[in-house]
């Protein structure tokens, strides 16, 4: 009976030192850089995604009849090119990101419901390096994905009809209709100007994107102390973004944070060309400011 006892004892603890190895050898060779990290998930919606898709391709046409879009062909493929890197790390639904560069001076970007995402050349030019900039582009897809757009225009539109249409919101048409009574697509302040809370998750899952994308996300933090210097020499540049996002002074912290959860295990090969980039918009004629390029447009009914 003793040594019945003693082989069942060995052959319990054999299987619970090998499943001990199994997981550390596990974790040394496929180690989790998301561990730990916070989670952020989207909030009331009462859009589908493929309706975030659709409002935002209109909101998009819409826009681009204001935005001077730079046509700049290195310049558009290079900021697609590490869109699309970024974009495949995002989490939740697939949506179609598409990138370009506004030709304004201002430092800022935003995103449209959906999928499109719009970089101002002052904020390329204001990256010191490729990780700057994702930062400033993961930020940007991280509205995409947590759909803060629409969950605003959700919001307004619940404050304006009250509980009660919740029932059939969503019939036929209603997303038009929801929209339209909020303000309507193309720039619409909706998805333009967030609160706190909703800049504070896009910093957070922006630096989660980047560094499952091989960034350091610290870089967006670098950022951001870039911006409060520039903002003590030349404020106007920084006006608009500063009136569309919480300080920098506020944000950097966050992100810091995050970082260290994340376990940011070093940088992967860039996608390459920024310093390309960079030394082609400096040749370039210095871009205009959003106030200019909109005093230049004519009247309505003028052509």
């Amino acid at each position: 009976m003793p040594t019945q006892i003693r082989t069942v004892r060995r052959a319990r603890a054999f299987p619970r030192s090998v499943l001990t190895w199994l997981v550390t050898l596990l974790l040394m060779v496929w180690p989790l850089p998301g561990f730990g990290q916070t989670e952020v998930k989207p909030g009331f919606n009462l859009f589908s995604p493929q309706q975030d898709i659709e409002i935002g391709r209109q909101s998009a046409a819409q826009a681009e009849k204001q935005l001077p879009i730079l046509k700049e062909k290195s310049v558009a493929d290079y900021l697609s090119r590490l869109g699309r890197r970024l974009a495949a790390q995002a989490p939740g639904e697939r949506y179609p990101y598409t990138f370009k560069v506004v030709n304004a001076s201002e430092i800022n970007a935003f995103a449209l419901p959906g999928g499109p995402i719009y970089v101002n050349r002052g904020a390329i030019e204001a990256a010191q390096c490729e990780a700057e900039l994702a930062g400033v582009i993961a930020h940007e897809i991280a509205h995409v994905a947590l759909r803060h757009g629409t969950h605003q225009a959700s919001k307004a539109y619940l404050a304006q009809a009250g509980l009660g249409i919740l029932g059939g919101v969503m019939g036929r048409g209603a997303a038009g209709r929801i929209i339209g009574a909020v303000g309507g697509p193309g720039l619409n302040t909706l998805f333009l100007k967030y609160g706190r809370d909703a800049e504070t998750q896009a910093d957070v899952v922006g630096a989660q994107i980047m560094a499952r994308a091989g960034y350091d996300p610290r870089q967006l933090a670098h950022y951001f102390e870039a911006l409060q210097r520039e903002a003590g020499r030349d404020p106007s540049k920084l006006e608009r973004f500063l009136s569309d996002h919480p300080s920098p002074a506020d944000r950097t912290q966050r992100i810091e944070q995050e970082a260290a959860l994340l376990h940011y295990q070093g940088a992967a090969r860039e996608v390459g060309g920024f310093d390309k980039v960079q030394r082609l918009l400096r040749k370039m004629p210095k871009a205009p400011r959003m106030a200019e390029t909109a005093r230049r447009e004519p009247p309505t009914g003028e052509t």
